[in-house]
């Protein structure tokens, strides 16, 4: 099945637009690592880039990947952390699924420089519907900082499906706090979101939880972080980027409140397919 036909065009496309703005400025600018993620702090004086880097490996070591493993990584961003990932660990194979077209792009053209396209191959497509892959063909699925973009509920399914039993679906994830449950019929991205017992519902029907840590006080130094790196860039920025960027920065300093209130929570879920 062609990528592109097997994209829903009403699924979220403002994402798709945000998503590609980040990857044209990071193009622009000719910015080395191109992560898009809160980071994962270990000791003071880091880069935003290390603290990020380090959020993926925290991720790969909780999914104990193998080197016959076929892994799957939801919402890839640019792909960098898939070139770390290959630069890491062996493995046999990953497919990335990516909605951002400009993204998946750039994946795919430095996954051609790096002679790396039999190992790392990236689709245009969403989390919750790959039909490029076989059921039970997949040992790992892993989700950095995304799953709160996705309709939970199909994802898992689409996960499940994908996975072989006792396979590791591992997710970086941000959520409500129950006290918010509330919140969640309001809009679209609150229900995204969702709350955490909520989501645990959802994702127990498939899968058995193995681990939940909550990871808050390592990633709320690299958000505020990159709160800061954002305004830093913003007047250099085209008009147009400059007000997804800036969207940006509001959200993210929202994120960074509820973080320090507990109204946010951001955990290392690591899940047993059933």
């Amino acid at each position: 099945m062609n990528d592109q036909k097997s994209i829903n065009v009403s699924r979220a496309p403002h994402i798709s637009r945000q998503y590609n703005h980040f990857q044209s400025s990071f193009e622009d600018i000719d910015k080395a690592d191109k992560y898009l993620n809160y980071g994962y702090t270990l000791a003071k004086g880091e880069t935003l880039e290390q603290k990020q880097r380090q959020l993926c490996l925290e991720v790969f070591k909780a999914a104990n990947i193998q080197p016959d493993d076929v892994i799957v990584d939801v919402g890839f961003g640019s792909g960098e952390q898939d070139f770390l990932l290959a630069s890491e660990y062996s493995f046999q194979k990953l497919n990335g699924f990516n909605i951002a077209d400009r993204q998946v792009e750039y994946a795919r053209n430095r996954a051609r420089e790096l002679n790396l396209t039999e190992k790392l191959v990236f689709h245009h497509g969403q989390a919750e519907n790959m039909p490029q892959l076989a059921a039970q063909s997949v040992d790992k699925v892993i989700a950095i900082e995304c799953a709160f973009y996705f309709q939970r509920p199909r994802f898992y399914q689409e996960a499940a499906r994908v996975m072989k039993p006792g396979g590791l679906l591992v997710l970086a994830d941000i959520t409500l706090s129950d006290v918010l449950h509330f919140l969640t019929p309001w809009t679209e991205e609150f229900k995204r979101a969702g709350s955490y017992s909520q989501n645990q519902a959802d994702w127990e029907q498939y899968f058995q939880t193995q681990s939940v840590k909550p990871i808050t006080r390592y990633t709320r130094p690299g958000a505020q972080m990159a709160v800061f790196q954002i305004l830093k860039w913003l007047p250099t920025m085209p008009a147009a980027t400059r007000i997804t960027w800036l969207k940006m920065a509001v959200i993210t300093q929202l994120v960074v409140l509820g973080f320090l209130t507990d109204l946010i929570r951001y955990d290392l879920v690591v899940l047993t397919r059933k």
